[in-house]
């Protein structure tokens, strides 16, 4: 296979012998050590073969002992390619020069993808980038993975895992967010549980410290609920500082007063669209179209498709075509009722409420006053929840009770 791909580049001849010994032809190219393949009968007097350019030239010299004529029918190879274009100096001239200016920009960067994590500000990691010679247009030669990984690490501190990937001339930077690490207390120091929200307590679960209050007692905000401060009346024998840890749960009210206007605009897409076309050059945007690139306050969405020229799946040009269809929009009023407008305001706030409430919400109720064109929603929820939070406790230790001497 790869003798018949070097044959095809030294050059090949296809040719029609035609004659009346024919057999005397092919003995004497197989004494003469001469390759033939794709061989076809076309009658009793003619054969179609394929030779190589070099074997062509030694029959030339056996031909006489045949009895056959030789007539060329095809030729394929560089040899022929290249012969063709000299007599062609300017078409070969631009050939060559629009493929080394295709070697020369492929040895650049022109795709820049950048995926970060929420949190993460992607102006200041492209900002980072560029600094660190990661930019469109930069050189791929000047690209240092390492040292633009310690400078993302140093200038962003939201930043943990960071994957730089270069397939060909495009290069992608995926930058994931740091795990935050809880600010813990040391489990050796003496802690105990203040309460965060007032409320009456429901249920406990205290693995450390001295409980202070039980089931039904109301405590208020900041009211210490576990004691680091155990007394002598423990197992232990003694009085001693413990580290106070669990949950103590209690019964809260949340309340929220909500004011929503009772008539609003919403945009209603349209099926009018509009679509033009634009040419990016590196950096440089060249619009195919008149007037601005601004879109107006009109149009409800813009589906952006970029297409890059590209040589292959990895080598990319910079030059693109970019498409955006616009989408057209109506602005119209809508208006609702001060009931319905109520209804789904509070009922919003108790969504919101529960995603970040660490218990449940018991129970809720609100109500609605319409005043000037709004309404005022004010909304109440009965919650059961986690109010217990760890804090250093430097309460005193109590005096061991002095033993009365026997009479």
């Amino acid at each position: 296979m790869i003798g018949r791909l070097v044959s095809g580049a030294a050059g090949e001849v296809r040719i029609r012998v035609c004659g009346a010994s024919i057999e005397r032809f092919l003995n004497v190219a197989l004494q003469g050590e001469i390759g033939l393949w794709n061989t076809v009968r076309v009658d009793a007097r003619t054969i179609e073969t394929t030779l190589s350019l070099s074997d062509f030239y030694a029959l030339r010299r056996l031909m006489g002992r045949t009895g056959c004529r030789v007539r060329v029918i095809g030729r394929r190879g560089l040899p022929f390619f290249v012969a063709r274009l000299r007599r062609r100096w300017i078409l070969t001239g631009g050939v060559c020069a629009l493929a080394l200016v295709v070697v020369l920009l492929t040895q650049f960067v022109w795709v820049l993808e950048i995926v970060a994590a929420d949190g993460i500000p992607v102006s200041a990691l492209r900002d980072v980038l560029r600094e660190t010679g990661i930019y469109e247009g930069a050189w791929l030669g000047q690209i240092d993975t390492d040292d633009t990984r310690r400078a993302i690490q140093s200038e962003i501190p939201e930043v943990g895992v960071i994957a730089i990937t270069r397939i060909g001339n495009a290069v992608r930077v995926e930058v994931d967010a740091a795990v935050p690490t809880p600010d813990r207390i040391d489990r050796a120091a003496p802690t105990g549980l203040v309460a965060t929200r007032d409320g009456v307590v429901s249920r406990t679960a205290v693995t450390g410290g001295q409980l202070l209050v039980q089931p039904g007692e109301a405590v208020e905000q900041g009211q210490l609920l576990v004691s680091s401060a155990v007394p002598n009346t423990t197992e232990w024998g003694e009085a001693h500082r413990a580290h106070g840890m669990g949950r103590v749960m209690a019964y809260t009210s949340r309340t929220a007063t909500l004011l929503c206007p009772l008539t609003w605009t919403e945009s209603r897409a349209t099926d009018r669209m509009t679509t033009r076309y634009a040419l990016t050059l590196g950096d440089r945007r060249i619009n195919l179209y008149l007037g601005s690139g601004i879109h107006t306050d009109t149009c409800d969405k813009i589906t952006i498709e970029k297409t890059r020229l590209s040589i292959g799946s990895r080598l990319m040009l910079p030059i693109s075509l970019v498409r955006e269809t616009c989408r057209a929009c109506d602005a119209l009023p809508v208006s609702g009722t001060a009931q319905e407008v109520g209804d789904a305001a509070a009922q919003t706030w108790l969504d919101r409420l529960a995603q970040t409430l660490d218990g449940t919400i018991l129970d809720s109720r609100w109500t609605i006053e319409e005043e000037a064109g709004a309404v005022r929603v004010r909304v109440t929820a009965s919650c059961e929840e986690q109010i217990a939070c760890e804090m250093i406790d430097r309460t005193p230790l109590p005096e061991k009770e002095q033993e009365e001497p026997a009479e």
